[in-house]
């Protein structure tokens, strides 16, 4: 990829061990353009007990850009280029406005998560005094891409004294389903037995609860599914245990809305179906 000679390059990367709510950390290179006749710099080196590699991507950038406010102006430079190896920053960067205008929500209405960190990021995008560009290359692709790589799982595996103040770790177990992701759950109103196995806060007065949907008929588990919640009834729906619940009438923004009643489910694998 070949980007602007005269911009200010700047190179992200997070990681995170034994993700998500582990030692984790990123890093980030700055690279001038040659005009400046000037060696490449570590401006980043962050390194926390617990976070997520989502939130070391989104720190990485913006640690960057409040660097930039520091340090600009540079003679003969009027663009910062982002360089990013992370699908979700490339992603997300444009929706983000949206989601502010609207409260933090997607356009189904489900809170976003890290909202905290893309507001400090719109925020910090603001108050440099550039044009901040941001470019997605993939990781370890070049040199610099392979030392930046390098620096934050470094950073992650030292863990160290920096801390996400703003990450929240809810809770988690095993999922009786092994492999692929939580999908939100098709809610029609209906009611169904779940066993949760992760719990998040999302926004305030709002949790994430990711499970596993429990057949009674063939007492078996099925899939991954995630669903929202408020969080006094998330304190009721503890892990390991098994609830018959009742859900909202909005596939594209599932909500539990009740307990009904405590079920008992089996506490080994027995899947019928995989995602």
């Amino acid at each position: 990829m070949t980007l602007d000679p005269r911009a200010i390059q700047i190179h992200t990367d997070g990681s995170a061990y034994r993700n998500p709510g582990h030692v984790s950390g990123c890093a980030v290179i700055v690279r001038y353009p040659e005009h400046l006749n000037r060696e490449d710099e570590v401006i980043v080196d962050f390194g926390c007990p617990r976070s997520t590699n989502q939130r070391m991507e989104l720190m990485a950038c913006i640690e960057a850009l409040k660097w930039v406010r520091r340090n600009s102006p540079w003679d003969g430079v009027t663009c910062v280029i982002v360089v990013t190896d992370s699908r979700y920053v490339r992603e997300f960067i444009g929706l983000a406005p949206v989601w502010k205008r609207n409260g933090w929500r997607n356009r189904e209405g489900q809170p976003i998560l890290n909202a905290d960190l893309w507001d400090d990021l719109l925020k910090a995008r603001a108050k440099c005094r550039l044009r901040i560009d941001f470019v997605w290359e993939p990781g370890k692709t070049t040199e610099i891409g392979n030392r930046v790589d390098k620096l934050s799982k470094a950073a992650a595996k030292r863990g160290g004294t920096d801390r996400d103040i703003g990450y929240k770790p809810g809770a988690a177990c095993r999922s009786m389903v092994r492999g692929g992701v939580a999908l939100p759950y098709p809610a029609r109103g209906q009611v169904a037995v779940l066993r949760p196995y992760a719990k998040k806060p999302v926004l305030k007065g709002e949790e994430k609860i990711s499970f596993n949907m429990f057949d009674e008929t063939t007492q078996t588990y099925e899939s991954k599914f995630y669903a929202f919640t408020t969080p006094v009834i998330s304190y009721e729906l503890h892990r390991w245990h098994g609830y018959r619940v009742r859900f909202n009438d909005n596939p594209k923004y599932p909500q539990i809305l009740e307990r009904i009643e405590e079920v008992q489910v089996p506490t080994r694998l027995l899947v019928s179906g995989k995602r």
